[in-house]
């Protein structure tokens, strides 16, 4: 990013939005410093141009407008200008219902890339001062979507763009991954998954891409454009996704074992017969997906034994075959790996920072007297960043420089004023990823349970597309999002309860990689789902501390007492990660193949490093990634479900017990 880039983009701006008439060429290479001191006239030429895409690139209503001349062999005259009230934010007032509801939509995201984007566009609706000050009930339900694929910002960015993309991917039934070339019409979030619809430019039909199952890069053409169908909607590909029919399996349980699959269990068919030897259960678990199912019986390991159908028994099999032949592979010259954690993509642009900057003016004259370190933590960027930034906009202001037309910023004391910053004083209009983030999230609450029809969502989504203006158009059509609906609608509504009324709740809680039932007295805070499933965060008395339930693991529930505990009730601070570490916590080096990237993010990794690509005909293995976990016991089965994609490295006891546990389970599965 080049700060001197960023000053002359911003002054540019600044330029064009003050004037009626427009600005020509010539008036702007003598009046913006950058401009002035180029070494030559074809310099000039070149970065005014570059200048001029950056902003339309931005979003930013730049308007051309060429006088003729006065005789034939006058070439006219062209002006330049960014009309105020299409680069302004429109005046917006929202309700408290709305406010809450945007407010909802806005953290739907979490910290992933449209999270950022919704944080922007709800700053902007608060400096307009178009929200009330009333403040809004705490909401009862919070939802929460991830976007943990590496893939996601790059699929985004392409289908927004509309360029053609090519990546590797490796579908269910793929040995190897192989190359693939798509035209990318939309994203959409569905069973917990992310999935790219698109067009395959190879075998000229529209395809469905699981983002989990995309190994490497995705690299665009930015030279290529297509022109998505005009009937296409990522809401309607979502809804023809259907689930597989369910079919029934026969099992052989261990006594008094895999209490999550007993609670699933139907009658027998007719036709099997029900002897068992003695210790075990024979259960008919049904299943749609064959794959998801072998991959949960997996998980089992030598407490379940399938019968049938063979398909599953072969399924479950080759799982616990892949993770003996992933342990006895020689393992790669990890000395060759790249540390360091991957994070969500952060650009670095003069168009980005120019963006920050167009935010934080307006913000900085609506909050003044505001700390360094509130603004910084506001922005999501250091206290030398945001000083940085303010040092930039004392040389930023209107064409001439003088008395009153720089910017005048003051932070001696560590609270920041700022004058003569008329022209930037009001939000810029909201760009197609914010607009995209709050009306896809809009869309999404319109379905949780009590949600449907909901006047102030709907009112609210009205407000955002007429604020978006042209930019809505295609905004709905290229992201969508199917929240999953609890299971289970009467303990989510006694859980609301008890959070509304600040009631204990009494809990049979199932601990599934203990097997175990466990009896717990818990002070209610929130209940969220994080993507397909469903959590409430509570303050457990036996454990004396935070934790999260899924509610599809507990049993029971019932009101008790008023709750007791310091933190208790609403305001808690919403979890970030559903994992938390401690002191006690062991450490546990994994090794993932390209299947198994969201394991470092999903788990809050500590440390993360890449591999080099593996030699032709070698297993690909991608990363290196340490974790903190209180408990080991779970980790074998996790490797199970996965088949051979992950491997323990360290500690070696860990490792070898990993290997044990496998071959145990594989006993079950011998001729």
């Amino acid at each position: 990013m080049s700060a001197s880039r960023t000053e002359r983009l911003l002054n540019l701006l600044i330029a064009l939005l003050e004037t009626r008439t427009g600005r020509s060429k010539e008036f702007l290479r003598q009046n913006i410093q950058a401009y002035r001191d180029s070494p030559s006239e074809e310099a000039f030429e070149r970065m005014f141009e570059r200048d001029k895409t950056d902003l339309r690139a931005m979003g930013i209503p730049l308007e051309a407008r060429t006088e003729a001349g006065l005789f034939e062999e006058d070439p006219g005259t062209t002006s330049y200008r960014i009309p105020k009230e299409k680069y302004r934010l429109p005046e917006l007032r929202f309700s408290v219902q709305e406010a809450a509801v945007l407010s909802l939509s806005a953290r739907l995201w979490g910290r992933a890339a449209l999270g950022t984007a919704a944080a922007r566009a709800v700053r902007k609706i608060e400096t307009s001062g178009a929200l009330p000050q009333e403040p809004s009930a705490e909401p009862l339900l919070e939802p929460r979507i991830s976007t943990r694929e590496p893939a996601f910002e790059d699929l985004l960015e392409a289908a927004t763009a509309r360029q053609e993309i090519s990546f590797d991917y490796q579908g269910r039934s793929d040995a190897a991954p192989s190359a693939r070339r798509v035209q990318p019409w939309g994203l959409g979030q569905k069973f917990g998954h992310w999935y790219l619809i698109g067009f395959d430019l190879d075998r000229q039909a529209q395809r469905v891409f699981r983002l989990s199952r995309i190994d490497g890069p995705v690299v665009a053409d930015p030279r290529s454009s297509f022109e998505r169908p005009a009937d296409f909607s990522v809401s309607a590909s979502l809804d023809s996704m259907v689930l597989p029919a369910e079919q029934p399996s026969v099992l052989l349980v261990q006594d008094g074992r895999a209490q999550a699959l007993r609670d699933r269990a139907k009658p027998l068919p007719d036709d099997v017969g029900q002897a068992a030897q003695a210790g075990w259960d024979v259960l008919n678990v049904p299943f749609g997906s064959e794959p998801a199912f072998a991959s949960e019986l997996a998980g089992w390991g030598s407490r379940v034994a399938v019968r049938a159908p063979e398909g599953l028994r072969a399924a479950v099999r080759s799982r616990l075959l892949g993770v003996l032949e992933a342990a006895t592979q020689p393992l790669p010259d990890l000395s060759s790996a790249v540390a360091g954690r991957p994070a969500a993509r952060s650009k670095t642009t003069a168009q980005d920072h120019l963006r920050r900057l167009v935010d934080l003016v307006p913000f900085l004259v609506h909050h003044q007297g505001l700390h360094l370190d509130e603004i910084a933590a506001e922005f999501g960027i250091t206290r030398k960043q945001l000083e940085a930034d303010l040092s930039l906009m004392m040389v930023s202001g209107l064409p001439g420089g003088l008395h009153g037309d720089l910017m005048d910023v003051s932070w001696e004391s560590g609270h920041v004023f700022i004058a003569d910053a008329e022209e930037l004083s009001e939000p810029v209009r909201f760009s197609l990823d914010e607009a995209s983030a709050l009306l896809v999230g809009l869309e999404a609450l319109s379905a949780l349970p009590g949600g449907s029809g909901d006047s102030a969502v709907r009112s609210a989504a009205a407000k955002i597309s007429a604020a978006a203006d042209e930019a809505a158009g295609g905004i709905t059509g290229t992201v969508g999002v199917r929240l999953a609906a609890p299971e289970h609608a009467g303990t989510l509504a006694l859980l609301q309860r008890a959070i509304r009324e600040q009631k204990q709740l009494q809990l049979r809680y199932l601990v599934p990689h203990r097997d175990e039932i466990t009896e717990r007295t818990v002070d209610p805070q929130r209940v969220f789902s994080n993507d397909e499933a469903w959590y409430l965060q509570a303050w457990c008395h036996s454990a004396e501390a935070q934790r999260i339930f899924r509610l599809d693991r507990i049993r029971e529930a019932a009101l008790g007492g008023p709750v007791d505990s310091p933190e208790a009730g609403p305001g808690s601070d919403f979890p970030e990660q559903l994992f938390s570490s401690s002191a006690a916590d062991t450490e546990v080096t994994l090794l993932l193949d390209g299947s198994a990237r969201w394991v470092a993010d999903y788990y809050d990794a500590q440390r993360v490093a890449d591999l080099p690509a593996a030699p032709e005909g070698g297993r690909r293995w991608c990363q290196i990634a340490t974790i903190r976990v209180g408990s080991v016991g779970w980790l074998p089965q996790l490797v199970a479900q996965h088949g051979g994609a992950i491997r323990v490295l360290e500690p070696a006891d860990l490792a070898a017990e990993t290997v044990r546990w496998t071959e145990a389970a594989l006993g079950n599965y011998q001729e």
